[in-house]
C-alpha cells in the first residue's frame, strides 16, 4: 500500500514537469506564424468615433445658382371699374319678343336651365321683319315710276315706289323671312339692269327683354332654346341689360 501511494505521488509529480517545460513553452516558429487569426482589440464606442476618418465634405460653390421664384415680382394691375361692375352683377338681356306669349315662353326656357329670369317690357322697341330687297340709286321719280311698270310688266308684281322713303325714289321689292329668296330676288332684279340691296327691315313696336343674371364669367345663353315652332324665324339680340350700362354710365362720369 505505501508503495502504491509512493507509485502515485510520483506520477503527479513527472506530469506536472511535463506540464510546465513542454506544454506552456511554444516554440518561437509558433509565435512568428502570420496565418494566427488573433481577435481584434476591444475598444470603448467613444474611441471608435474619435479614430474613424471622416468623409469628405462636398465641394463648397463659390457662386451658388440662386433658385427660381414661383412668385411674380410684377404687381397685377386692378381691373377698370367697368370690369368690376361687370364681374360682381353682369346682367344680359334677351329679345326682343313680339307679344306676352313669347316672352313666356323664353322665360320659362330659361328657367329650364337654371337661369333666374326677369321681364321687361319696352315701348319704344323694334322689332326684325324680314329680309328687304330695295332698289335706292334712281336718280328721279320719273325713273323710279318707269321702273316699277316694267317690272310688273315682267312678273314682279309686289314692286312699289316707296313714299317719302330716304333715300327718295326707292323701290321696295320684298321682304323676306328667308335670305335665300331674298337673295334669288335680288339677283331677278340684277338680271334687269338694276343695283339692289339686301336690308334687314324693323318695324316699331312694343316688346318685351327678358333680363338674366349670368351665374358666372363667361357663361353664354344659347338663343336655340327659344325655337319653339319649327320654320319659325325668330332674331334675338344678346344686349348689356339698362340698370348695367346706367352703372357703367355712372362709373366712367366718376372716373
Amino acid at each position: 500500500m505505501r508503495t502504491l501511494c509512493l507509485s502515485l505521488i510520483l506520477l503527479n509529480a513527472l506530469y506536472f514537469a511535463w506540464a510546465q517545460l513542454i506544454d506552456s513553452n511554444p516554440s518561437n516558429m509558433d509565435l512568428s506564424r502570420s496565418d494566427v487569426v488573433r481577435p481584434p482589440p476591444i475598444v470603448l464606442a467613444s474611441e471608435a468615433e474619435a479614430s474613424a476618418p471622416r468623409s469628405a465634405a462636398p465641394p463648397r460653390q463659390e457662386n451658388p445658382p440662386k433658385a427660381k421664384s414661383t412668385a411674380s415680382t410684377s404687381a397685377v394691375a386692378p381691373p377698370p371699374p367697368a370690369a368690376r361692375i361687370a364681374a360682381t352683377n353682369p346682367c344680359t338681356s334677351v329679345g326682343p319678343f313680339a307679344g306676352l306669349k313669347d316672352a313666356s315662353q323664353a322665360q320659362a326656357a330659361l328657367r329650364a336651365v337654371g337661369f333666374t329670369p326677369k321681364q321687361r317690357f319696352e315701348q319704344g322697341g323694334e322689332m326684325w321683319v324680314g329680309y328687304w330687297v330695295s332698289v335706292q340709286n334712281l336718280e328721279s321719280q320719273k325713273k323710279a315710276e318707269t321702273a316699277v311698270k316694267m317690272l310688273k310688266d315682267n312678273g314682279v308684281t309686289d314692286v312699289y315706289l316707296v313714299p317719302g322713303s330716304d333715300p327718295p325714289n326707292t323701290l321696295s321689292l320684298g321682304v323676306f323671312s328667308d335670305y335665300q329668296r331674298a337673295q334669288k330676288r335680288a339677283e331677278q332684279i340684277t338680271a334687269f339692269g338694276f343695283e339692289p340691296k339686301i336690308e334687314d327691315r324693323k318695324r316699331a313696336s312694343p316688346v318685351f327683354w327678358i333680363d338674366v343674371d349670368i351665374l358666372q364669367p363667361g357663361q353664354s345663353i344659347d338663343t336655340s332654346i327659344f325655337q319653339t315652332e319649327q320654320g319659325k324665324i325668330m332674331r334675338l339680340e344678346l344686349r348689356e341689360c339698362p340698370q348695367t350700362q346706367a352703372a357703367l354710365k355712372s362709373t366712367s362720369r366718376a372716373g
